[in-house]
């Protein structure tokens, strides 16, 4: 199954019950686009793993050890000064997007508390993993960075003006509430209208839509 809107719903749903309200212990970056975050909740020890590969992009947990680099590179140094030892206290999918919010709470440097938002955007090549405050709307910092030469609409370089991935125009199914009609024949048309249609909708899961309509 393709790691679409659909299974990114799922995964969010099983990280929410397991890590929410819990506390990161430590924070590691054993590879250039991989983030490891020890997480303590529910009197259990949970080890999240977010990735930013151009092809293996995921969030998951895992029970495997990585060997972690001597010195931990910019990005890992950033987060622990931010959110290690913070509370987890909410994960958010957008929309039916790939896209994850993990939403720390802690305190900075005056003692205040602060909401942080680690924002994990499955995109294939264009993948990436965000440390945000969004009450300053301010970028913190990004696993890969990103200027103004390679994307106008969308600087990723630290303490930029946060702004959100484009948001899709297509339909969230999990929004809609009317009769569901797709104007195809042949079933590769009918999964092609499912996904121009709507948010989230992988091959694997509009074949199955389709299916489940015509049986």
């Amino acid at each position: 199954m393709s790691f679409d809107g659909l299974f990114t719903r799922a995964i969010v749903h099983e990280l929410k019950e397991k890590l929410l309200n819990g506390r990161i212990t430590k924070i590691h970056q054993p590879f250039k686009n991989e983030l490891l975050l020890k997480i303590r909740a529910n009197r259990k020890n949970y080890q999240l793993l977010l990735s930013a590969h151009p092809q293996y992009a995921r969030a998951q947990l895992t029970n495997l050890t990585f060997e972690n680099p001597m010195q931990p590179p910019q990005f890992c140094m950033v987060l622990r000064k931010y959110i290690e030892n913070s509370m987890l206290v909410d994960i958010i999918q957008v929309d039916n997007d790939r896209i994850i919010e993990f939403v720390f709470t802690g305190r900075d440097e005056l003692g205040d508390e602060q909401y942080y938002h680690l924002i994990v955007e499955i995109m294939g090549r264009h993948s990436n993993i965000l440390l945000v405050n969004k009450t300053e709307n301010k970028l913190y910092e990004a696993i890969r960075h990103i200027p103004p030469s390679l994307n106008s609409y969308r600087t990723l370089l630290p303490g930029a003006e946060y702004r959100p991935a484009p948001k899709q125009e297509n339909i969230n199914p999990f929004e809609f509430s009317g009769d569901l009609a797709i104007s195809a024949e042949t079933t590769k048309e009918k999964i092609q209208a499912v996904q121009s249609q709507f948010q989230g909708f992988g091959r694997d899961s509009a074949k199955e839509l389709v299916y489940q309509i015509d049986k």
